[in-house]
């Protein structure tokens, strides 16, 4: 486990808060651990398919490497979105934020505070766990999403809407997740906790993705097609279980929410998900 190292805003809340459809768990804190075999890392490469982009995002300086691997990607890009909003919390006058992060290696688990009934994180993992302050992203989920291999298996884009496929469909997923930091480091689980639903929160989520997004666009290390990819991820892993309590947004809400953050380029925006009074009238959009 690896960690973005920076002092603590709030103590973490016990939710873990995923990227899809699933649920929300109560968990003690724990920590996490991951091993990697020479086979695991080739298996995490990423491997473009057809209709899936290339590296767009331009991550570092023009010129400079560019990651290959499923792994330097991630990593590469969290500490791309975690500039950002050390950014923005100096401009707010706060502490920088701090997460630690775990790439879990295809066919393999990490123990987590937020792990199923054995404790663990496998294939399917793409979350953000307050429990012990880490995001947990499956190697071999990010490479099935880069390269469109998830459309039959996403509520969203089983129903016709939208893909996951290409780099910043990738990206989406880690802004996403660490939008769910900030909301951690900000107290928004521990003010809000039990009042409003998972919906809220993951749409807040959407949007603080699309405001970093606009600022990798403002510097103009986007390519295009990339909003695009956001956009149909967005609406890929939208679900229509509404009447659940872990709802987290239809494909439209979950669109309008990351389109929100993006035009807006202000984080501040996306406090309208967390006003009831919002939510009642269509989730903030």
């Amino acid at each position: 486990m690896r960690s973005l190292t920076r002092p603590r805003l709030l103590a973490a809340a016990t939710l873990l808060l995923v990227l899809g459809g699933g649920s929300l768990y109560l968990a003690s804190a724990s920590k996490s651990t991951t091993t990697r075999s020479p086979a695991a890392k080739d298996a995490g490469r990423l491997r473009a398919s057809a209709g899936a982009g290339g590296h767009d995002l331009i991550l570092g300086s023009k010129g400079s490497t560019q990651p290959q691997t499923t792994e330097q990607f991630l990593t590469a890009v969290t500490k791309d979105v975690d500039a950002y909003w050390t950014k923005t919390f100096k401009a707010s006058g706060l502490s920088e934020p701090k997460v630690a992060y775990a790439w879990i290696p295809a066919g393999q688990t990490a123990a987590s505070a937020c792990g199923d009934e054995d404790g663990a994180m496998g294939d399917d993992a793409a979350a953000y766990c307050p429990g012990d302050d880490t995001i947990y992203i499956s190697e071999k989920f990010a490479t099935d999403i880069y390269n469109g291999a998830l459309d039959q298996a996403l509520p969203g884009s089983s129903q016709g809407y939208g893909r996951t496929a290409g780099d910043f469909a990738v990206a989406y997923m880690v802004a996403h997740e660490y939008g769910h930091q900030v909301q951690d480091e900000l107290g928004l689980f521990d003010a809000n906790g039990g009042q409003l639903p998972a919906m809220a929160f993951e749409l807040q989520a959407d949007c603080y993705a699309g405001a970093w997004a606009n600022s990798a666009s403002r510097e103009n290390r986007l390519e295009d097609g990339d909003v695009q990819e956001a956009l149909d991820a967005a609406l890929a892993v939208g679900d229509f279980d509404t009447a659940n309590p872990s709802h987290h947004g239809t494909p439209q809400q979950r669109e309008a929410a990351w389109n929100q953050g993006f035009r807006s380029g202000d984080p501040s925006s996306c406090s309208t998900y967390l006003d009831p009074a919002s939510l009642e009238d269509g989730a903030g959009a």
